[in-house]
C-alpha cells in the first residue's frame, strides 16, 4: 500500500473518528511511559547500604521544628533578612498572592543589597502562575536574580506532563535552611486565607559546616536540578511600565511587612531557636524529569524495617501493589505501623479521598492501622516517626505519584528531643481521628466531631469513584 492510497483512506474516516484517534494517542504518550513501575537498582541499593543515619553523640547540626504556616512565614523572612550571600529557593507552587508577594519583596531587597538569588519553581506553576505575570517578571529582572522552572508544561509533549519537581526548601548562605511540605502561597504561608492546610517542616541551622553536612547533600542536590536540560531560564523579556511599577510595590511592601511581622526584623537567636540533633541526611528521588526508581519509598522502607513503631503522615495514600507488599513485609517483621491521614470530609485532594474510599480495605489489609485525622484544617504533612529517635519529614506523599515520577525530599533526623515533640502532636492528632478496629467497626477519639458530606460531594466521589479507577497510579 502506498501513501496516496493511505491518505485516501484517511480522508474516508469521519471526522469524529479521526479525532478519537488523536485523542486516545495524546493520553497514550501522556501515561504510556510511567506505566511500569521500576525497580531500584543495585548500585543504588549498595549506595544506600554505606549511609548511616544514626550517631552516638551529638552532631553540629541543629534542628527547629515549623508547625505554624504563620511562624513559616516569619522564618523565611528572617532568613532572607540576614542573608549576606547566597538565597537559593525551590518550591513546587508560587503565586503572587500575599505570602509570595512577601516572598518576592524579601528576596528584591535581598538582591538591592548585593545577595545573589536563586529561584526554581516547577514548571506546573510556571506555566499557569508565572507565565507574563508582571511580578514575577518585576524579580527576575533584577540582575542579582535567576529563575529558573522545572520541566515546563509543553501540551505538545504530553509524555512530558507526568514527571513534577515537588522540592520545597530555602538555604540561606549555605549554613540554614528550611525543608517540607509547604508551598509559596497564602495556603501555608502567613495568616491570609480562611483556608489554611496544616504542614510541617523542618529548619536546619549549623554555623560551622563540615563536608558531610546536611546542607551540602541539599546543595549538591540543588545544582544538579539547577543544571538540568529540564530546568529552563525564566526571562524578563521586556521592562514595561507595569514591570516596573511591580517592582517599586515589591521594595515598598518591606515596610509593610516590618510593621506587620516585626520580629521577623528583629536579631534572632539561632542556637536558641534549635535543639540538638545527633545526624541529619538527606533522602531525595532520582531528579530527571522521566519515570523514576522508587528512590525515597526504597530509603524509608529500608529505615522503617530497623525499627519497631512506626508512625506516618500522610495528607492521603495511594499505594501501588509493590508498595502494598512492603506494608505487609513490615507487619510481617513484626513492625508495627500507624498512618495518620485526612478523614474524607476534611481532605483537600478529591483524588486521594476518592481512592482512599476504593482501597480502604487493601490498606486496611496490609496490617497498617489508620487514623482518619478530622481537624481544623487539612492535614498537608509529610512525616515518618520511627520509634524514638528517628523523625523524617519533607515533601513525600505515600502515593504512586511521589513514588515513581515526582522529584521529592526528605530529612532524616536522629534527635529524640525532635521526635519526642513530633510524636506528642501525633497522640494529639489521634484524639480527632476516627480509625478501623479489626472488627471492621470504627472507634473515635475523645475530639473526634463528625463531619458529614453534603450531598452533592457524594455525588461527586461517587462518580470520581468509578473514573479514578483506571488513572490511580497518576493521581
Amino acid at each position: 500500500m502506498n501513501w496516496k492510497t493511505i491518505l485516501s483512506s484517511v480522508r474516508k474516516l469521519p471526522v469524529k473518528r479521526i479525532l478519537l484517534v488523536i485523542l486516545l494517542l495524546y493520553i497514550a504518550a501522556l501515561v504510556v511511559p510511567y506505566i511500569p513501575h521500576k525497580k531500584v537498582s543495585e548500585t543504588f541499593q549498595k549506595h544506600f547500604q554505606t549511609r548511616t543515619f544514626y550517631q552516638e553523640q551529638t552532631g553540629t547540626e541543629r534542628v527547629a521544628y515549623i508547625n505554624d504556616n504563620t511562624d513559616a512565614l516569619l522564618c523565611r523572612l528572617r532568613m532572607i533578612e540576614e542573608a549576606e550571600d547566597e538565597i537559593i529557593v525551590s518550591t513546587f507552587d508560587f503565586n503572587a498572592d500575599k505570602a509570595g508577594k512577601d516572598m518576592m519583596s524579601a528576596l528584591l531587597c535581598a538582591a538591592d543589597r548585593g545577595v545573589s538569588v536563586k529561584v526554581i519553581v516547577d514548571g506546573c506553576s510556571g506555566f499557569l502562575d508565572m507565565r507574563g505575570n508582571e511580578w514575577f517578571q518585576a524579580l527576575t529582572a533584577h540582575e542579582n536574580v535567576e529563575m529558573r522552572i522545572y520541566n515546563l508544561v509543553n501540551l505538545l509533549k504530553p509524555w512530558t506532563l507526568q514527571a513534577r519537581m515537588h522540592d520545597k526548601y530555602v538555604i540561606c548562605d549555605r549554613k540554614i535552611y528550611l525543608l517540607g511540605g509547604r508551598n509559596t502561597v497564602n495556603l501555608f504561608l502567613g495568616d491570609y486565607s480562611s483556608s489554611k492546610n496544616i504542614d510541617r517542616e523542618l529548619l536546619i541551622y549549623e554555623p560551622d559546616v563540615d563536608g558531610d553536612s546536611s546542607v551540602n547533600q541539599l546543595l549538591s542536590y540543588f545544582d544538579t536540578v539547577w543544571n538540568r536540560p529540564e530546568s529552563k531560564e525564566y526571562l524578563c523579556k521586556d521592562r514595561t511600565k507595569e514591570v516596573k511599577d511591580c517592582a517599586e510595590k515589591l521594595k515598598k511592601r518591606r515596610e509593610q511587612l516590618m510593621e506587620l511581622y516585626p520580629e521577623a526584623y528583629r536579631e534572632w537567636d539561632w542556637n536558641a531557636y534549635t535543639m540538638e540533633t545527633n545526624q541529619v541526611s538527606l533522602l531525595y528521588n532520582p531528579a530527571e524529569a522521566a519515570n523514576k526508581e522508587p528512590w525515597m519509598w526504597y530509603s524509608l522502607n529500608q529505615l522503617m524495617q530497623d525499627g519497631k513503631q512506626v508512625t506516618v503522615y500522610t495528607p492521603y495514600i495511594i499505594c501501588g501493589k509493590e508498595m502494598y507488599q512492603d506494608l505487609e513485609n513490615l507487619r510481617d517483621s513484626d513492625v508495627s505501623v500507624e498512618i495518620i491521614t485526612n478523614d474524607v470530609a476534611s481532605g483537600a485532594n478529591p483524588w486521594g479521598c476518592t481512592d482512599y474510599l476504593n482501597q480502604k480495605e487493601k490498606i486496611h489489609a496490609t496490617g497498617v492501622k489508620v487514623y482518619e485525622f478530622m481537624g481544623k484544617h487539612s492535614c498537608h504533612t509529610k512525616a515518618v516517626l520511627i520509634d524514638d529517635r528517628m523523625s523524617i519529614v519533607g515533601s513525600y506523599n505515600m502515593d504512586m505519584r511521589s513514588t515513581y515520577q515526582d522529584t521529592e525530599l526528605m530529612l532524616a533526623v536522629d534527635s529524640k528531643e525532635l521526635n519526642a515533640v513530633i510524636r506528642e502532636e501525633a497522640e494529639r492528632d489521634k484524639t480527632y481521628s476516627k480509625t478501623v478496629e479489626e472488627d471492621g467497626t470504627y472507634s473515635y477519639g475523645e475530639n473526634y466531631e463528625a463531619k458529614e458530606l453534603s450531598t452533592g460531594k457524594k455525588v461527586f466521589y461517587g462518580v470520581l469513584r468509578v473514573v479514578t479507577i483506571p488513572l490511580r497510579r497518576f493521581l
